[in-house]
């Protein structure tokens, strides 16, 4: 079964919702009103997007490891077990971060591309 709440679906009425929000708070539909609308929340998506692939890229592995591992040693000296082994097994940040970011990246380049394509239509037209 294929799931209903897929990224086009909920673009769309991200974008519904912008033009009727653009209705009640203008009560016009306008390319400068349309591009600013849009250019906020794509804004937002983008950089949610954009930081979430560079947590998934494995940039942050290095250090996630060594905080990890730090905590580790700083542990075991207060609870003064010298059973535990040196080595520590921590799995990376990259693992634990899923492919959520392609809707973010997706749904927030749409956003842009509407508000581009709006703000050139402002200065065409306007």
């Amino acid at each position: 079964m294929q799931n209903k709440f897929n990224t086009p679906s909920i673009t769309l009425v991200l974008v519904l919702f912008i033009f009727v929000l653009e209705l009640i708070l203008y009560k016009e539909i306008s390319f400068l009103h349309t591009s600013n609308l849009f250019f906020y929340p794509a804004g937002i998506l983008l950089i949610i997007g954009l930081f979430s692939l560079t947590l998934r890229s494995g940039f942050f592995d290095f250090f996630y490891f060594s905080f990890r591992k730090a905590s580790k040693r700083i542990r075991r000296k207060q609870d003064e077990d010298p059973d535990e082994d040196d080595e520590v097994s921590v799995t990376d940040l990259s693992d634990k971060i899923g492919n959520f970011h392609l809707f973010f990246i997706k749904s927030g380049s749409t956003l842009l591309v509407i508000s581009i394509i709006s703000l050139i239509g402002f200065y065409l037209f306007e």
